[in-house]
């Protein structure tokens, strides 16, 4: 059988890590090129290990080797490779021309950067359609909804861990440190995915991925907060009947999976169920305000670029102590607020994207101005 080769953008963070794992136990799936933006020690680690054709460095930084091509742009990187497999590992709204990029030159995408549907979701559609490529999804929960979807849907449910601070009482919050916010309960994540899970703006940008992923209405999708972390969604049928995907919290699964599906080729433990008590709960719009915001923007990719935008600026500054977790949600709403129209192609949502960002910088400076 001959070998499925794979590309990794973002290979040096969270999930590119725990997908190169993945990777070292399938002996029929080749790394082929991977690209990193500035961690040049793990990259170097990387491709010790792994004898990859091409690197794609995204950073503004000096990186050399003799025995593999170096690229510096996303096109000159697909020109030298041809991946039956990419996997988008790459966080935040640069992760949309990538996606893009590698929809054109792959067979199949496995998509671990949420903003790309969030924000361009009308734009990811048409290159799947034209070029005929495969998109699987890598998120937990919408593995698990991809797994178990099926016809005569009433409803699909995506669990949520609630965060850090979700056992907090409310007045407490205001109180919240980055090390308290950066506690999470369940899994083992990057800064910004763990803060944007104390928020639950991770679950906001799910429900708009959801949308995009299966063809849903915001009105089918809804969202419990399952402090067990076990199962990773459900799907409500009109007959009566639930489904639901029950595993451990461990990202390797659907990264395996979105790598060898149809196929389960990878063993990982499964969940103890002996005495299994499972909870749900709704989610508190006073306990989660930048969630809840998800209702004024889903119908709009200005508004949800723009609020993505805006949590890219507001989790950065909260990481550096320039204003306060509960600020978030007030950076949010004025940057949402403020933007209208819709985009038409990629370059009317890089302006937005800008744009949301300068308005959250200057949220930020006067939030930081005024709380010091």
């Amino acid at each position: 059988m001959e070998k499925k080769t794979v590309v990794i953008l973002g290979a040096t963070g969270s999930i590119g890590s725990q997908a190169l794992e993945v990777l070292k136990r399938l002996k029929d799936y080749e790394l082929i090129g991977f690209s990193f933006h500035r961690n040049v020690k793990k990259a170097q680690a990387v491709l010790r290990e792994f004898k990859v054709k091409a690197i794609l460095v995204t950073g503004d930084i000096a990186f050399d080797t003799e025995d593999t091509i170096v690229c510096r742009s996303i096109e000159d990187f697909f020109e030298k490779l041809s991946p039956d497999i990419t996997l988008i590992a790459v966080p935040g709204f640069a992760g949309l021309e990538m996606t893009l990029k590698a929809i054109e030159n792959s067979k199949r995408v496995a998509l671990a950067n949420k903003e790309s549907l969030v924000c361009g979701g009308f734009l990811i559609k048409k290159a799947l359609e034209r070029h005929g490529t495969e998109l699987v999804p890598v998120d937990s929960e919408h593995s698990a909804i991809f797994q178990i979807l099926d016809k005569n849907v009433r409803k699909v449910v995506l669990t949520a861990s609630g965060g850090a601070l979700r056992d907090w009482k409310l007045e407490d919050i205001e109180k919240a440190r980055v090390e308290d916010v950066l506690k999470h309960p369940v899994w083992n994540m990057g800064k910004k995915i763990t803060v944007d899970s104390a928020t639950m703006v991770n679950k906001a940008f799910e429900i708009l991925e959801a949308m995009e992923l299966f063809e849903l209405d915001f009105s089918s999708i809804d969202v419990k907060i399952h402090k067990e972390g076990l199962v990773h969604g459900m799907v409500y049928f009109k007959d009566g009947t639930v489904k639901m995907l029950i595993s451990n919290p461990d990202m390797r699964i659907p990264i395996a999976y979105s790598l060898t599906y149809p196929e389960r080729i990878i063993e990982f433990p499964p969940p103890n169920i002996t005495n299994l008590n499972l909870l749900f709960e709704d989610p508190d719009p006073a306990r989660y305000p930048s969630f809840f915001l998800v209702k004024k923007i889903y119908s709009s990719y200005a508004k949800r670029t723009a609020y993505n935008a805006a949590d890219e600026e507001a989790v950065e500054a909260f990481l550096k102590g320039k204003i306060k977790f509960v600020h978030i949600s007030r950076i949010l709403e004025e940057v949402v607020e403020s933007i209208e129209g819709e985009p038409k192609d990629l370059e009317d949502l890089k302006e937005i994207h800008e744009e949301s960002k300068s308005m959250a910088r200057k949220v930020i400076d006067c939030l930081s101005s005024t709380s010091s």
